[in-house]
């Protein structure tokens, strides 16, 4: 029987965090991050949700210490990652592992995928000698994949069982935290399911936290216990999926629900007039004032100067739109 891997409480809080890339051979900085705030409650699921671009999968690689951040700080259980040593930084990630959306680039294609698990519980030594093969037995066990499919090679398994080996590897270094960064988005419709319910139950039954990053609303309602909507590298709102979801109050979250499938509207003309125009701005050369503004239905003069950080408009359902939180 599974018990939770980590009994420890743990704590992560992103705070004013801010990434920048510069180009050199065009001599401009890239803003992929603009002031994040974030603290995750153990045992919970935040959903990310936003277009393409608008800094998720950085703010994924930010938490796990690929990256650090150009200002601003991201802390676990009370140290900055980025003030991390080296050895630190391998316990740090063997904390929290991150789950790409593409699970056959993230396998190495020459490794059978028992080897793959093992080399995972030898890096961070919490296996060894015979206990190690137990060990990827029992691993492939939980995520529902059957032992003998250890000596096989990534091309020789499908899509689904290459994303089960990825949760798989992730789980060998017993985290307390996933970041799923689009874990289900590359996957057939039928197999999403099954992933997602997957999800769901290691997360009971081995006490994990999520960090759910995902541009399909669907998936986030799934399996969310709260919500941040992102867009060009900010939080535009943030609460729970009953509030997101059912009470938006920042026009781009209006603007995502209404994108979502709804037969009901299927051949409505009506129905296409309430999208939102325009192109998300570029990275390099941000708007002044809200980042939004250019696309707004309700922007106003002052929207264009001034930007807004998120104001808490309804016991936790916080929002960053100074026409809204008036």
């Amino acid at each position: 029987m599974f018990l939770p891997f980590r009994s420890i409480e743990m704590t992560l809080r992103i705070s004013a965090v801010e990434k920048r890339y510069e180009i050199a051979a065009l001599n401009a900085t890239v803003h992929a991050l603009n002031g994040i705030d974030i603290t995750l409650e153990p045992g919970k699921t935040l959903g990310i949700v936003g277009e393409s671009g608008c800094g998720k999968s950085t703010l994924a690689r930010l938490i796990v210490g690929l990256e650090s951040p150009s200002t601003g700080s991201v802390d676990w259980n009370g140290t900055k990652i980025e003030n991390l040593s080296r050895n630190s930084l391998n316990t740090h990630q063997s904390a929290i592992q991150l789950v790409f959306q593409d699970p056959y680039s993230s396998l190495n294609p020459r490794q059978r995928i028992g080897e793959a698990i093992a080399e995972v519980l030898t890096v961070h030594k919490l296996r060894q000698g015979r206990e190690v093969e137990a060990r990827v037995d029992e691993l492939l066990s939980l995520v529902g994949l059957a032992t003998d499919l250890k000596s096989r090679y990534p091309h020789q398994l499908s899509g689904g069982q290459r994303q089960r080996v990825s949760i798989c590897r992730a789980l060998a270094a017993e985290p307390q935290l996933l970041v799923l960064d689009e874990p289900v988005s590359a996957l057939d419709v039928s197999v999403r399911a099954e992933v997602m319910n997957l999800l769901i139950d290691l997360r009971a039954k081995l006490g994990l936290t999520y960090i759910f990053i995902s541009h399909d609303l669907a998936m986030i309602n799934y399996i969310s216990d709260y919500i941040a909507v992102m867009y060009l590298g900010k939080i535009v709102e943030y609460g729970t999926w009953h509030q997101v979801a059912n009470h938006p109050r920042h026009p781009y979250t209006e603007a995502l629900i209404r994108a979502m499938p709804d037969h009901t509207v299927i051949g409505n003309p009506e129905s296409l007039k309430k999208t939102i125009s325009g192109e998300v701005p570029n990275p390099i050369n941000l708007p002044s004032g809200c980042a939004f503004h250019l696309r707004c239905p309700i922007a106003t003069p002052q929207c264009k100067v001034e930007v807004q950080k998120l104001i808490n408009v309804d016991n936790g359902h916080a929002v960053a739109c100074m026409e809204v939180s008036r």
